[in-house]
């Protein structure tokens, strides 16, 4: 009688995702809308893949499908998103302020405000590089903020 081997599972290709084909293209469209709402609430990729059960490199090609999928107007809608959860984080860090009780705590949540106040201000357009801070004030020879010609 002719020994036989134990087959082996076929290896997969080497450009094969693991897991690839499990999904169909509406249930990958399904997946990437979800994994993008979470991620315009403000959640981390890592946090995202977590809860879903994917891996940080899934969760990026399902936020990029969704923003392919998605309308023009996406980048508008993803910075209204954004300023409203910076917005309500600036508003809990107000009230952390206020429920402070060491100075090492209020110092905390000043720093942190700032910050938010500062991702705020350039989400807005409004942050001034200091390079063209000085070249304003090269050509109209003098101070730009708060000073008179």
């Amino acid at each position: 009688m002719a020994e036989t081997k134990p087959s082996r599972p076929k290896p997969r290709k080497p450009d094969a995702p693991l897991g690839a084909g499990t999904l169909n293209q509406a249930e990958l469209d399904a997946q990437a809308e979800e994994v993008y709402a979470l991620h315009k609430k403000g959640h981390s990729f890592v946090a995202i893949g977590r809860s879903l059960g994917l891996t940080k490199d899934v969760v990026e090609r399902r936020i990029a499908r969704a923003r392919k999928n998605s309308g023009s107007d996406t980048a508008d809608d993803l910075r209204a998103d954004r300023g409203a959860s910076l917005l309500d984080m600036l508003r809990e860090a107000h009230e952390n302020l206020d429920n402070a009780e060491t100075v090492a705590e209020k110092n905390a949540c000043i720093r942190t405000i700032t910050d938010i106040q500062m991702k705020v201000a350039k989400l807005l357009g409004l942050e001034v590089p200091a390079k063209v801070t000085l070249e304003l004030e090269k050509v109209l020879q003098g101070p730009v903020w708060g000073g008179e010609l």
